[in-house]
């Protein structure tokens, strides 16, 4: 019996406790949706020509082609060449062409437009195909970066 009794007078300690406990975690939790829907945010996509993804409900990227003049391997070449990627964003406004590449001169490996910045991770191949073999199937690794919008 005495158990009993005891249980019932930590009970009121205990629920004060976990009001306490639950309090303090409602205190790090996110101050509004507004804060939560302008936190920059990344994903990756891996991507071969002619494939989309979906950025947000109005954002679509589409790998559209590659451009590749670097210099086959057992090929003699003026030049070394360079790799470039070309996307179109379509979205709420229209579509807008975009090119990244590591060594095209006039080209950059990272792009903003508006809110979203585009860059270029990983490709594959690394290096040029041999002089006689056929076109690769390119694959490239962008992150796309959702930065803040401005209220």
């Amino acid at each position: 019996m005495q158990s009993s009794i005891r249980f019932t007078r930590r009970s009121p300690f205990l629920i004060w406790l976990f009001a306490c406990l639950a309090l303090l975690a409602g205190c790090g939790a996110t101050s509004s949706v507004g804060d939560a829907h302008n936190t920059p945010r990344s994903v990756t996509h891996v991507l071969s020509p002619g494939q989309q993804v979906a950025i947000t409900a109005t954002d679509t990227l589409k790998f559209d082609r590659v451009n590749d003049s670097r210099c086959r391997q057992g090929a003699v070449c003026v030049w070394k060449g360079y790799v470039s990627y070309s996307f179109t964003l379509v979205d709420n406004v229209g579509s807008t062409e975009i090119v990244l590449s590591d060594a095209m001169p006039g080209a950059a490996s990272s792009v903003t437009v508006r809110h979203l910045t585009f860059t270029l991770l990983d490709v594959d191949p690394a290096t040029p195909p041999p002089q006689d073999a056929i076109n690769p199937l390119y694959r490239v690794k962008v992150k796309i970066t959702q930065g803040a919008l401005k209220s």
